[in-house]
């Protein structure tokens, strides 16, 4: 068994729960002080960077419309921790394929993180949460669908 560093990355500097019904979709995007999500951003790479020089393997996930998670895109901090990790493997688990629009993209972004990071890197594709679905302008029963043949393009991507 293998344990995997991670963390949601949430941004904790929120207004009175009273205020909002839900911290997902409807919090408007003037909540975040950018000085505080630099910060908040920073510490997290930092986190990640300590987690590698202590021997743990790190997980990297994404949402959209949270203050549960602050990373819209984990390729842009798997591309980051490839660069400034040595030895831990880097897996994201939180690729939603359904959200993307161009599979071989994505195979091409991962075959570069995992070029950079020497090998390090672990794919994991998933297929979203119906939330999100609104902001990626997809049908959210269409998902599976959508992930299973994202998946077999990425595939034949890297195999070919």
């Amino acid at each position: 068994m293998r344990t995997w560093f991670f963390t949601e990355d949430c941004y904790p500097d929120l207004p009175p729960q009273d205020e909002w019904e839900s911290i997902r979709v409807e919090l408007p995007n003037q909540l975040c002080e950018p000085e505080n999500a630099h910060r908040l951003y920073n510490e997290y790479l930092d986190i990640w960077c300590a987690a590698d020089e202590m021997g743990l393997d790190i997980m990297v996930n994404e949402h959209h419309q949270t203050a549960t998670c602050m990373v819209p895109a984990a390729p842009i901090m798997l591309g980051i921790l490839a660069r400034q990790t040595k030895d831990a493997r880097l897996l994201i688990l939180g690729n939603p394929l359904p959200n993307r629009n161009q599979p071989v993209r994505v195979a091409e972004e991962m075959a570069l993180i995992d070029v950079i990071s020497k090998g390090r890197l672990e794919c994991g594709f998933v297929r979203s949460v119906p939330y999100e679905a609104a902001a990626a302008n997809i049908l959210p029963y269409k998902g599976s669908e959508r992930l299973w043949e994202s998946h077999d393009l990425i595939m034949k991507a890297w195999t070919t």
